[in-house]
């Protein structure tokens, strides 16, 4: 494993079956397993995140020492304390955080972890890419043709476009202050009364 620290974007099945075929490579049983921890909570808090920063200390039994976090929330306070234990962790220490998308997440802590997408959403990521390439007159006519096809791409078509754009951005290091920009955006995709070609048209703007 090349990274420290990595977000598994898809279903809770789906990560657990990208985690299978990791131990299964490293030879490794989770299954009372001490170099293994997995912490399953409905709320990550900040409780959470220093005792997992604490366990993440201790040395390994084995070769490798890996930590799997799934939880339908994580407050600002239990993200910004994991900030240096995924900045900085001990030797042979990895760390799987489990998410549907990244709405939840702080760009800080989004920028200390490699994105893994799970299941499908691959012509989505080439979409934002091109997006990412376009002139501005061709991310206009991007973001109306966008909410044209509304009905068409369905549910959950924006927040999947903008949790596209976030991790390229991420993927070439684009500076803090970008991934700001379309976190900010993301926040109001999930709301059914969010404009699509609004914020698509915001972003052809700002993203420069």
């Amino acid at each position: 494993m090349e990274h420290h620290a990595y977000m598994l974007l898809g279903e809770k099945t789906a990560g657990k079956a990208y985690l299978q075929s990791i131990f299964s490579e490293l030879g490794i049983s989770p299954v009372g397993n001490p170099d293994v921890r997995i912490v399953e909570t409905d709320v990550f808090a900040v409780d959470d995140a220093r005792r997992l920063s604490e366990e993440a200390q201790v040395k390994a039994f084995g070769l490798k020492k890996i930590f799997v976090i799934h939880s339908s929330r994580f407050t600002p306070e239990a993200q910004n304390a994991l900030l240096k234990t995924f900045e900085e962790p001990s030797a042979d220490t990895h760390f799987f955080v489990i998410a549907r998308d990244t709405n939840m997440f702080l760009p800080t802590l989004l920028s200390r972890m490699h994105a893994v997408r799970l299941e499908g959403s691959k012509e989505i990521e080439k979409e934002a890419e091109k997006f990412l390439e376009m002139s501005l007159a061709k991310r206009i006519l991007f973001a109306r043709k966008f909410a044209d096809e509304k009905e068409e791409r369905g549910v959950g078509a924006l927040s999947s476009f903008l949790d596209s754009l976030l991790l390229i951005l991420k993927k070439n290091k684009a500076p803090l202050a970008t991934l700001e920009k379309v976190f900010k955006a993301r926040l109001f995709a999930d709301d059914s009364s969010a404009m699509s070609r609004l914020i698509i048209e915001h972003l052809a703007l700002v993203l420069g």
